[in-house]
């Protein structure tokens, strides 16, 4: 589902939908046209989650849920649209629901070190995605220690370089950390959650070797005044930075070094042959010192012509013309 040689792109809606059913299944027809290879909302049991004291976030985090019974309707609705769903459960009990309709899941930066959860949807052996936002390498060791002993074999773990700060500022997005992460964590996939304004940082990121690109995505950067609008991107600009980043994959290509396809065409006008240095009679031997190596490359490469050094001529070979395999016997 996540390949390595191709970059992972979620939209994600999140919360933008505010409790709207509606909404959500807009997000996803836009998030499809957009060209996302998924959408990501949140789920939770709002009394597992914020505590109540705090009425001003409770209250929104209440009016924004949607039911299960959405959640599950709006994941068969991607099914019908070609799009992945999956959702990040902020509860055990949302994620024990999610388990039964998803195959991908989400740990956010708020709860990468909520070990409950983590070690609950580790145990489910999907594929799991764990955003890094307020911590560090030591903290992140810890965490991939945690999920490799519960499931060894099948590891299937993505990390997200993430800055938990709503936007991020440019000057602190620290996009060589995902170097970092590969190198501390060779059998983890890497790419970057995004919080910053625009597309500049995701297609960085790419170059950065990111393999998964999360973005924030709502139908309107204008919607209300809830936050998560204002760092998202609206269809337009996400399909903008969907088309950068899959060109941008054509011109990173493969990490393998080869003789590429538009390469064999100039071979031989770019290449050196042996050629004759002078006249050279049938039956004489081939000395280094009658050879002069030349373009193109219509003779014996250099290391083929080793094979015939100290041979008799079968047949004369004029000055200047190419040594081929057929002037020996």
């Amino acid at each position: 589902m996540i390949k390595k040689n191709n970059i992972f792109i979620v939209a994600e809606a999140g919360n933008n939908h505010e409790g709207n059913f509606n909404t959500a299944i807009k997000l996803i027809d836009k998030a499809y046209e957009s060209g996302a290879d998924a959408i990501k909302f949140q789920t939770y049991d709002v009394d597992n989650f914020i505590d109540p004291k705090f009425k001003k976030s409770y209250e929104k985090f209440k009016k924004f849920s949607l039911s299960y019974e959405q959640f599950h309707k709006l994941s068969q609705y991607c099914k019908k649209k070609n799009i992945i769903f999956f959702s990040t459960p902020f509860d055990l009990k949302s994620a024990i629901f999610l388990n039964k309709i998803q195959k991908i899941f989400k740990i956010s930066s708020g709860d990468n070190n909520f070990t409950d959860l983590i070690s609950l949807v580790a145990s489910f052996n999907k594929e799991l995605i764990i955003s890094t936002g307020l911590l560090n390498l030591k903290d992140l060791k810890n965490i991939y220690k945690l999920v490799k002993k519960i499931r060894p074999k099948n590891l299937r773990l993505s990390f997200l370089h993430c800055v938990s700060s709503y936007p991020a500022p440019l000057d602190q997005i620290n996009l060589l950390s995902i170097n970092s992460i590969k190198e501390n964590f060779s059998d983890v996939n890497v790419g970057f959650s995004d919080h910053t304004i625009g597309i500049k940082a995701p297609l960085y990121a790419v170059l950065a070797g990111a393999q998964i690109i999360e973005k924030h995505f709502t139908l309107d950067n204008k919607f209300s005044k809830f936050r998560d609008h204002a760092i998202s991107l609206d269809p337009r600009d996400f399909k903008k930075m969907v088309d950068q980043i899959r060109e941008a994959e054509k011109i990173l290509g493969s990490s393998q070094k080869i003789i590429l396809p538009v390469e064999k065409e100039n071979i031989t006008g770019m290449r050196r042959s042996a050629y004759a240095s002078r006249n050279l009679e049938e039956g004489k031997i081939l000395r280094k010192k009658k050879i002069i190596y030349l373009r193109p490359g219509f003779g014996l490469n250099e290391n083929e012509v080793k094979k015939f050094l100290g041979k008799k001529i079968k047949f004369k070979i004029d000055k200047f013309k190419a040594i081929k395999k057929n002037h020996f016997d």
